[in-house]
């Protein structure tokens, strides 16, 4: 269905490239519901604008489910809008890349133009 994108914070990220892995699931949703939660990247900034109004900086990973050995499963959420589930971890080779959003004079997170 499309790319896959996982939106973290500044510090999620650098733990994880840290720990020499691209992602581990931290998040309090993730470990509550046994999976990562994601986005299309079409559903990125409703997303940025739902649950991150209070982060200066996240990173938005994009992951290329090709490359994924975990599940991916495209699952509804409260309002019947499907969005993809990871059950498993985000190894290396699937990011296909990492940008940086920033929070602008609009008070929205936008690419900051930097890939990290």
């Amino acid at each position: 269905m499309g790319e896959v994108c996982k939106i973290m914070s500044q510090e999620e990220w650098d733990t994880s490239l840290a720990v020499g892995k691209t992602y581990v699931a931290v998040s309090e949703a993730d470990l509550r519901d046994g999976y990562i939660h994601c986005s299309s990247s079409d559903q990125v900034a409703g997303t940025l604008d739902k649950w991150y109004q209070d982060y200066e900086r996240v990173i938005v990973v994009k992951v290329d489910p090709a490359r994924l050995t975990s599940e991916v499963k495209w699952e509804p959420n409260a309002v019947g809008v499907p969005f993809p589930h990871i059950y498993g971890p985000i190894v290396p080779e699937a990011v296909a890349g990492a940008v940086a959003f920033e929070r602008n004079s609009s008070d929205r997170l936008q690419p900051a133009g930097e890939e990290v």
